[in-house]
């Protein structure tokens, strides 16, 4: 029985779990109901925290679930070690496993309560989205998240390493959180960001989720802006 990945496809914590499985060509089948708008019955047999993603390596077995995206995509690049998306050399994957947590703690809470939820929030709830509020989110964000991304990239291509990583695909989720709700990363303030930006979200293992994303927000009839910052 193939495997089931669960949750919301906007989460970006969602999204790095589903980049890894497209960079390693790893089937599952997909629930993407669970979400903080609202929990399947029973889901807290899978996750008692109420987070997502949520894989079920056998379906039928609900109870031996692997629950958060770090130990999802860990759980990936054992099953499938080809392509490396861990650095072997271990200064570089130490380095990636950093960018990773980095991404995953701090830039996702500032970016997910101060950007995202604003603008996302209010629209699923029928209300209008607060730029104002966002625009000053991401202010906090860029101070001093995004700077030290920036400072971190200087004269490098990738963060970890010299190829693609687990610490690229982490940074890429985040920053596609702020670019869904219309916050793209300003080329003038950050140029390696959003270059890096660029090269990622062009992999297919993106590029198909944005454009699904794309599909939804013009099925759902939002308008999302891009914003000036």
């Amino acid at each position: 029985m193939i495997m089931q990945l669960l949750g919301a496809p906007l989460s970006p914590f969602v999204k790095k779990a589903r980049i890894v499985a497209a960079e390693k060509a790893i089937d599952y089948a997909y629930d993407p109901r669970p979400s903080p708008l609202g929990w399947p019955e029973g889901f807290e047999r899978i996750n008692p925290l109420k987070r997502v993603p949520a894989l079920l390596p056998d379906p039928a077995n609900p109870d031996y679930a692997i629950n958060d995206s770090s130990a999802i995509c860990a759980y990936f690049d054992r099953l499938k070690p080809e392509p490396a998306l861990f650095p072997a050399a271990a200064e570089a994957l130490g380095r990636a496993l950093w960018i990773e947590e980095f991404c995953d703690s701090e830039m996702a809470s500032k970016i997910g309560m101060g950007v995202f939820r604003p603008v996302f929030f209010n629209l699923a709830s029928g209300k209008a989205a607060d730029y104002e509020a966002a625009k000053a989110g991401f202010e906090t964000v860029a101070k001093t998240l995004l700077t030290y991304l920036e400072n971190q990239l200087d004269g490098k291509t990738w963060f970890a390493g010299d190829a693609f990583s687990i610490a690229d695909i982490a940074v890429t989720c985040q920053l596609y959180s702020l670019s869904f709700v219309g916050f793209d990363i300003p080329a003038t303030r950050f140029p390696n960001l959003a270059a890096h930006y660029q090269r990622c979200s062009a992999r297919p293992s993106v590029a198909g989720l944005i454009a699904d994303d794309q599909a939804f927000v013009a099925k759902a009839g939002w308008d999302l802006p891009k914003q000036d910052v």
